[in-house]
């Protein structure tokens, strides 16, 4: 960066959160801040509005004994009280715990134990699992309900916290951006749950990274889909937004209907979402398209792959014209930028979405480092690759293979200051200021990134090979007939052998054959072309030898990512 007096984007990395949050109210005090469906209707909350939630929430947790660096959770699904509670926690010196909803009340209760959380605040949806775990001799200082019901003894309320913090003439702690602001606990793939400590500075450097990168303006919209207790959401759909002058929408559910019906209504403009959300929306597109007349079909096929065309040769997208009344008719025509991240995506989808004219990036990066270390370029997207590293990050494979696979390894600012009361965890991954992120990849001649899988995962054959399972998923996941896929190695006739475990959409099956009182051998056989299908383009070694069928969708991490270690034994079916 080039030396000189420093922008309101530079001041970032010398600021706090709660600094930064008020720099936006100052500028943007009458627009709205967030947007929530309640009563049969939209409502806001201007930015001004939100600070004074934020001050006032803030000062009562000071008057409730709440200090400096101490611990205070949050357990709720996304809704605006989220976010004052996040800005209010930091306002009062303490530390974000944002508790995945979804956890077990077991769970929960070792974060809590773990993190040492002094306050929680819940929502009435979630206190039941509160409820059953909260012991008479629990070290909690108080318990703080969100919204009406669920009521938990000594609770407190949420609005009368917040009521009587406004009335308080309270000093608040001064703030450092080197203070820890969260710690996020790896819902992880592994079972091996870790407190990731990030601090303001870990946060900021990590949204001025991304904001010098992306374009984004004050008439945004986000769409808010993602748990905002996943560091994605938090820093890049929560945060970011707000620190940019736009607005936060908050979704009614994860019902394609009424997301769709949300993005329309709302004049959505940003969506962040993960692979999973983004395979359902474009193959929804693609279904809606098959059921049309033979012309509308013939059309939309022949449009889609002469755009392609004139994109791969001239570097042109007509998509944006040629689409622009299907982008209507799906209620997807606000939509500038669809933004990719949590898991390994497919290149048919992103390329599927550029092509019908949306704006489609894929970005990489994990919770110890806040989480954003690549993006796609906006003006020059390669599908298959999570991009090159934002600024203020550096990135390199280490020790690469003749191919130029290795371990892609991190520095930044933005790289977390380690594992809560982990110290042996954390100087395995954090190494000579480097943190090792246990990702295998390669780097192309522009300076592109691309994601082989988890090393961890890699499955290697009797002839020394290795194979990425994540690459072989991707590959079946093109089949419209599968809905999950998890690929592991396994001994067939003696030979460590690709395997499958293959969830089958049922939903596709039947718009397709009808009553799905077909036989399971029907299914199977099925299941069995469209995985030769899909496996040949790639190498002899790389093909499934053997797979399952599996009725049940897999155990997922919040950002919908397959739980692997909770699959531990092999029921062959159609070995």
């Amino acid at each position: 960066m080039s030396q000189g007096k420093k922008t309101n984007l530079d001041l970032f990395q010398d600021s706090t959160i709660p600094e930064v949050f008020f720099n936006s109210v100052s500028a943007f005090s009458d627009s709205w801040a967030m947007a929530y469906y309640a009563n049969e209707k939209w409502s806001g909350i201007t930015y001004q509005k939100l600070a004074e939630e934020v001050l006032g929430l803030a000062k009562g947790l000071v008057k409730l004994g709440i200090q400096k660096g101490q611990k205070v959770g949050i357990l709720s699904e996304n809704r605006p009280e989220w976010g004052m509670a996040y800005l209010a926690i930091l306002q009062a010196g303490a530390v974000v715990v944002p508790i995945d909803s979804l956890l077990k009340p077991a769970e929960i209760i070792n974060i809590i134990n773990q993190s040492e959380t002094q306050i929680i605040f819940v929502s009435s949806k979630h206190s039941p699992k509160l409820k059953e775990v909260l012991s008479p001799g629990q070290h909690l200082k108080a318990v703080i309900l969100i919204d009406e019901g669920g009521a938990l003894e000594n609770s407190l309320k949420f609005s009368d916290l917040t009521a009587k913090g406004r009335g308080l003439h309270t000093t608040l702690p001064t703030l450092k951006n080197t203070d820890l602001a969260e710690i996020i606990f790896t819902s992880g793939t592994t079972g091996n749950s870790k407190g990731v400590m990030l601090t303001h500075k870990n946060i900021l450097s990590d949204i001025w990274g991304i904001k010098k990168l992306l374009k984004l303006y004050p008439k945004d919209n986000f769409l808010s889909v993602l748990p905002l207790n996943h560091v994605f959401e938090s820093t890049c759909g929560f945060l970011t937004p707000l620190f940019s002058g736009a607005q936060i929408t908050y979704a009614r559910s994860l019902k394609s209907k009424e997301l769709l019906e949300d993005i329309k209504g709302n004049k959505i403009t940003l969506v962040l979402g993960v692979p999973l959300l983004y395979e359902k929306i474009f193959l929804g597109i693609k279904n809606a398209v098959s059921k049309k007349g033979l012309a509308t079909k013939l059309y939309f096929n022949i449009s889609f792959h002469l755009t392609k065309s004139l994109k791969i040769l001239f570097g042109f997208n007509l998509g944006r014209f040629i689409f622009k009344s299907l982008r209507q008719k799906a209620g997807l025509s606000s939509l500038r930028l669809l933004v990719c991240g949590g898991a390994p995506l497919p290149a048919y989808i992103a390329e599927g979405f550029d092509l019908i004219g949306i704006k489609f990036l894929q970005g990489y990066g994990l919770t110890e480092t806040s989480p954003v270390l690549t993006l796609n370029p906006l003006e020059k997207p390669k599908y298959a690759s999570v991009g090159k590293p934002i600024l203020g990050v550096e990135l390199k494979i280490n020790n690469p293979d003749q191919k130029g696979i290795g371990e892609i390894i991190a520095r930044g600012d933005m790289i977390m200051s380690g594992y809560y009361q982990k110290p042996d965890a954390t100087s395995q991954v954090l190494k000579d200021s480097w943190f090792y992120t246990g990702d295998s990849g390669w780097v192309d001649s522009e300076g592109y990134f691309y994601i082989c899988g988890r090393i961890k995962n890699v499955i290697v054959t009797a002839a020394g090979k290795n194979i990425y399972p994540e690459e072989i998923e991707n590959e079946l996941l093109e089949s419209p007939f599968i809905a999950e896929v998890l690929i592991s190695g396994k001994k067939i006739e003696n030979r460590e052998e690709v395997y499958a475990m293959v969830v089958p959409n049922y939903e596709y099956f039947e718009e397709k054959l009808g009553d799905l009182t077909t036989p399971n051998h029907y299914i199977q056989k099925i299941i069995k072309e469209e995985i030769n299908k899909c496996c040949a383009n790639l190498a002899e070694y790389k093909r499934v030898k053997g797979f399952e069928i599996r009725e049940q969708e897999f155990e997922k991490t919040p950002t919908k990512k397959i739980k692997r270690f909770t699959i531990s034994d092999h029921r062959s079916v159609a070995d």
